[in-house]
């Protein structure tokens, strides 16, 4: 229990040093809109976004090779 709690603090100060040293405010143009935000956020939100798409392809991948399987009597 004290290593997970080592590991959690550990990591809680690695993302407020990442966060305090990505504060710049960039401009990102995609199609017609132009966004102004931190660094930091971009890049947490690109983050989220990978790991969302990582966890829904493979669940539904399995699920159709399930549905492909045939049916025994």
């Amino acid at each position: 229990m004290k290593t997970k709690i080592v590991i959690i603090i550990l990591l809680t100060v690695l993302l407020i040093i990442f966060v305090l040293q990505n504060t710049e405010i960039i401009v990102v143009h995609f199609w017609f809109w132009d966004l102004s935000l931190p660094r930091a956020l971009l890049l947490f939100v690109t983050f989220a976004m990978g790991l969302i798409i990582g966890l829904i392809v493979p669940s539904t991948k399995k699920s159709s090779q399930k549905n492909d399987e045939p049916i025994e009597e």
